[in-house]
């Protein structure tokens, strides 16, 4: 008996030892990914936009201010809004900066939106231009061969702070919108 109770009290300590280093709370297991079926079951606002990339064509001043000179830039984008707001950008930063004069540089604005084919840019009051007329003509073709290229954009109307304008920088008549050349 002596005998039988050694080994029930071996077996006891054995039980106790083993169930002390575990600890009460679990483990967390590494987890696989799993994959999300294509299809219609996916939810819209957790998939990333599909970007576009386009080359557009953007015109600047040669050093001379006598014509306008061209280059060809790639941009990307989620939404046809954002390439108009890419391109007006691209205005002010020529690729060749020794031989292309912005005619844009530093032009803020408020927004620019499109619907039914005319593109609205809402100018800030307090841009400075020191263009001339001729300088300013040369910008404004700048801009309009920049978005008459693509050809949802049939006019361009000029605001300043939510307000129509006469005239952007003091020489060309903007109360009427910029139309594209037929």
């Amino acid at each position: 008996m002596k005998k039988s109770r050694v080994i029930w009290m071996a077996a006891l300590v054995m039980l106790l030892l083993a169930g002390c280093g575990q600890n009460a709370t679990e483990t967390p297991q590494p987890t696989t990914p799993v994959e999300q079926p294509s299809g219609s079951n996916t939810d819209p606002s957790t998939t990333e936009p599909t970007l576009k990339k386009q080359m557009v064509t953007v015109y600047y001043s040669d050093n001379n201010v006598m014509e306008l000179q061209k280059e060809e830039r790639e941009i990307t984008f989620a939404e046809d809004i954002e390439k108009y707001k890419k391109t007006l950008a691209l205005l002010e930063t020529p690729v060749k900066p020794d031989v292309h004069i912005p005619l844009w540089k530093d032009f803020k604005y408020h927004s620019i939106t499109i619907d039914k084919g005319t593109l609205t840019i809402d100018a800030d009051s307090k841009n400075q231009f020191n263009m001339g007329s001729s300088g300013e003509t040369m910008a404004l073709d700048a801009l309009k061969n920049a978005f008459f290229q693509f050809p949802e954009v049939k006019e361009i109307v000029f605001l300043e702070d939510g307000k129509k304008v006469e005239t952007l920088m003091g020489h060309v008549d903007l109360s009427e919108p910029l139309k594209r050349d037929n």
